[in-house]
């Protein structure tokens, strides 16, 4: 009877560590809220970039300021 008593002790334990281990594996995978976000493209060169790093000017995105001042100018 003991025996039976200490094996089922030790599958609780081994699913229990297990279930831990599956939950630090899945929030870990899991993508942050708003990471997503809207690509640009370059008037100038044409290279995609993230919309908060590029420089707006006039509805037009561009990848750095230089690009920006050679398009305009």
């Amino acid at each position: 009877m003991a025996k039976v008593i200490l094996l089922v002790l030790g599958l609780l334990l081994a699913y229990w560590v297990l279930r831990g281990y599956r939950r630090r594996i899945d929030s870990n995978d899991a993508p942050s809220a708003g990471a997503a976000e809207d690509m640009v493209r370059c008037e100038r060169c044409g290279v995609h970039l993230p919309r908060s790093e590029s420089v707006a000017a006039q509805g037009r995105h561009y990848c750095s300021v230089e690009h920006r001042e050679r398009q305009s100018g």
